[in-house]
């Protein structure tokens, strides 16, 4: 018994040994990992310019996304009594004329700036022509009045008059 505790204690020895010479020799001809720089920047001061431009523009950042709320979306805009396949009809945009522009020479087209009451307000510039939509197409460009097709339908959009002063008739 002595003698197999002896051999199994030698073993053991110079299995150590080996795998002790094995480590050495391989981290001697292990390739050094340069160390990476981490370049920490100094805290610069925010001027106020800078602050009231963020206010300014606060409008394009994006708004924070509740996945709670998107989870209920879907019922939200569908109808979940109606049967399958259904799609809801998408709102028909209307427009807001905002200015024309006539040329005086024929060198240039007349165009129209429109604003669309709608969804997100998106603004656009047309001449006659332009679809917006499906089937709606802007057929004549006038002073301070666009006229829209609409399959069959014609719709004028008139420039809005603001008074800025009061009629001279009037006093209090």
């Amino acid at each position: 018994m002595k003698r197999i505790l002896k051999r199994v204690c030698i073993f053991s020895i110079v299995l150590f040994c080996g795998f002790a010479i094995a480590h050495v020799t391989l981290q001697r001809f292990k390739k050094p990992i340069p160390k990476k720089e981490v370049n920490v920047t100094p805290k610069v001061e925010r001027r106020k310019v800078v602050q009231k431009n963020e206010k300014l523009y606060a409008h394009l950042k994006p708004k924070p996304v509740d996945h709670e709320e998107l989870f209920y979306r879907t019922i939200i805009e569908n109808n979940i009594f109606a049967p399958l396949g259904w799609k809801p009809k998408k709102p028909t945009p209307t427009y807001r004329l905002i200015g024309t522009q006539i040329p005086v020479g024929q060198e240039i087209k007349a165009t129209a700036i429109l604003q669309q009451t709608t969804g997100e307000g998106v603004i656009r510039i047309v001449s006659i022509g332009t679809k917006l939509g499906e089937d709606t197409v802007v057929a004549d460009i006038q002073p301070k009045q666009v006229i829209l097709h609409k399959g069959k339908q014609r719709i004028a959009l008139r420039l809005a008059t603001m008074q800025f002063l009061k009629p001279s008739g009037t006093r209090r």
